[in-house]
């Protein structure tokens, strides 16, 4: 008895699974691909998009902009570039990121390390560039001076720069950052650099040109604030300067050339021995 009432239990298993196996025969033959099929036609098997998950983050960030509240808006915007890279809004947040960061720096907007130089008898601004770790350009802008003169009790804006530069030539682009943090890029116009120049080079800036009528000037110039910039590295043929036609129409002048209001902010926020890294 007790064998045929395990004989019938192992029948009614193979009955089971035969029907099991013969279900999923035919879902995958003829059920799924003829749903696949009606999914297509009534366009329910349409992929979705995504939701943009870092687009509330850049909403956020504007308004924060409209409320005057840049160091916030910044910082929101950082975030949606750090832990949203795949959003629409990327782009236009990397772009409104350096143009906040410029503007926090050069405005009267407190930030760490921004400090007022209270000017001394016997200061000049070389000396007090040197001392701040800044530039002469930097203190004029952010001190709002149209001229390099300077008075005793002159309230003066100082902050040390510590930015460096990456070139990255198949972006066609000249990224700055702040220690490891992106601060900017401007977008190069124009490249003209050696045959042999290598694909990957590190260096440093060694000097910084003003040019007027083809000729070298200092910043005690009556024509410094219009004239042309250029920041020389320690890699020859690697120099930042004004876009010029003229290297369009075959000079040969090394450089990577950006437009004159890009080039003029680097040259106010890079000093002599800022990094300067470029890969091809």
């Amino acid at each position: 008895m007790a064998r045929f009432k395990l004989l019938l239990a192992f029948l009614a298993f193979m009955i089971c699974a035969g029907g099991i196996v013969v279900a999923y025969f035919y879902w995958k033959k003829f059920a799924e691909p003829e749903m696949f099929v009606n999914r297509q036609i009534s366009g329910e098997g349409e992929v979705r998009e995504k939701p943009d998950l870092g687009k509330r983050h850049f909403d956020k960030a504007i308004d924060l902009v409209k409320e005057g509240e840049l160091v916030s808006a910044r910082d929101r915007l950082l975030y949606l570039m750090a832990y949203f890279p795949e959003s629409k809004t990327h782009p236009e947040a990397r772009r409104i990121v350096g143009e906040l960061n410029m503007d926090l720096l050069v405005s009267k907007i407190p930030q760490p390390n921004k400090s007022i130089h209270i000017v001394r008898s016997g200061d000049a601004l070389v000396s007090i560039a040197r001392r701040s770790q800044t530039t002469i350009d930097y203190i004029m802008r952010a001190s709002g001076k149209a001229n390099t003169l300077i008075y005793p009790n002159e309230e003066l804006t100082v902050y040390p720069l510590a930015l460096r530069a990456e070139v990255n030539l198949s972006d066609n682009l000249v990224t700055l950052f702040e220690g490891e943090q992106f601060f900017k890029e401007y977008a190069i116009q124009d490249t003209n650099l050696p045959p042999e120049f290598p694909s990957t080079a590190s260096t440093t800036v060694t000097e910084k040109v003003a040019w007027h009528d083809g000729k070298p000037i200092n910043f005690e110039n009556t024509n410094y604030m219009d004239c042309a910039k250029w920041i020389r590295t320690g890699k020859i043929g690697l120099v930042f300067r004004e876009y010029d036609s003229a290297i369009e129409n075959g000079s040969q002048a090394w450089g990577i050339m950006l437009d004159t209001a890009d080039m003029e902010e680097l040259f106010t926020v890079l000093r002599n021995g800022s990094r300067v890294d470029l890969r091809k």
